[in-house]
C-alpha cells in the first residue's frame, strides 16, 4: 500500500516544490495551506507521515503538534518539522508553552536538499513500524534507542489505551508489549487485538517481568483462550536478543 504523506505549509512554492520532489517516489500525497486545514485532513484520513511547517496563519505548526499529541489517536501520528525555524528554538519555545518535549521524527531546516528530504522520507515510512507500549519511560527510552539503531520506525504509547488507539490507527508489524500498565493492561489489549479480525493476525511480542508461564495461566483462565503471542521476552532483554527476535519476525512476515 502506498504510504500516505500529508506537505503542511503555506507558502505554495514550497508545497508545490516538496510535492514534486516525493512525487519521484510511489507515495501517495496531500497538501495544506495552515494547521486548521491540516487537522481537518487528518480527522478524514490519517496520514502515515505529517510534513510540517511551524510559521503558518489560523494555526500553527507548534498548536498542531500540541493537539495531535494530546490525543491517543494522533500521539504516534509521525511529524517531520520542514521550517526556517531555527530547531533549538523551535525545540525551546514548545517546551516552554507547552511544559512538554517537542516529540517529532525529524527536523530539517529549509531549503531542504531533494536527495536528504527523500532520504528522511524513506526512513520514516518506507521501514517496518513498530510500536511499543510501556509504562516505564526509562524502558521505552531503551527499547526506542535499539530499535532505531537498525533503523526502524518507531512508535511507543504509555499505557494499554493509547497503545490500542494507536494500532487502529496505523496497524504496526510488530507490537511490542507490556503486561502490566495502567488504564488497560496488556493482557486486555491482547484480548481486544485478538478479537477483531484485521489485528488477529498481528505479531505481538510480549516483553514484561511477568513469568511467561504465569502470564499463560492468567491470560487462559480469564478469557479461556491461549495466549497467543509470536514471542516471549522477560525484562531485562539484551538488544542483541532483542534485535535477533524482531528481525525473525519480520522476516517470517516477508516470507
Amino acid at each position: 500500500m502506498q504510504p500516505y504523506i500529508l506537505i503542511v505549509d503555506d507558502d505554495p512554492d514550497i508545497l508545490e516544490g516538496v510535492t514534486a520532489i516525493l512525487e519521484t517516489q510511489d507515495y501517495r500525497l496531500a497538501t495544506a495551506r495552515d494547521g486548521l486545514e491540516c487537522m481537518e485532513k487528518i480527522r478524514k484520513e490519517t496520514p502515515d507521515l505529517v510534513i510540517l511547517d511551524m510559521l503558518m496563519p489560523r494555526m500553527d505548526g507548534f498548536a498542531v503538534i500540541k493537539e495531535l499529541r494530546a490525543d491517543p489517536e494522533y500521539s504516534g501520528l509521525p511529524i517531520i518539522v520542514l521550517t526556517t525555524v531555527i530547531e533549538d528554538a523551535a525545540y525551546r519555545r514548545y517546551e516552554l508553552e507547552t511544559g512538554l518535549s517537542m516529540d517529532v521524527a525529524d527536523f530539517i531546516e529549509k531549503p531542504a536538499p531533494p536527495a536528504e528530504l527523500l532520504r528522511r522520507v524513506s526512513a520514516i515510512v518506507d521501514q517496518p513500524y513498530i510500536l511499543v507500549a510501556d509504562d516505564d519511560p526509562d524502558i521505552l527510552e531503551a527499547v526506542t534507542t535499539v530499535l532505531r539503531s537498525v533503523p526502524y520506525q518507531v512508535a511507543t504509547a504509555r499505557n494499554g489505551e493509547q497503545c490500542l488507539a494507536m494500532v487502529k490507527q496505523r496497524k504496526p508489524d510488530i507490537l511490542i508489549l507490556d503486561l502490566l500498565m495502567p488504564k488497560m493492561d496488556g493482557f486486555a489489549v491482547i484480548r481486544e487485538l485478538q478479537n477483531d479480525p484485521a489485528f488477529g493476525n498481528m505479531p505481538i511480542t510480549v516483553l514484561t517481568t511477568v513469568v511467561e508461564d504465569a502470564s499463560r495461566r492468567r491470560y487462559e483462565l480469564e478469557t479461556g483462550r491461549d495466549l497467543r503471542v509470536s514471542t516471549y521476552l522477560q525484562k531485562p532483554v539484551a538488544p542483541e536478543k532483542m534485535l535477533r527476535t524482531i528481525a525473525k519476525l519480520l522476516e517470517g512476515q516477508r516470507a
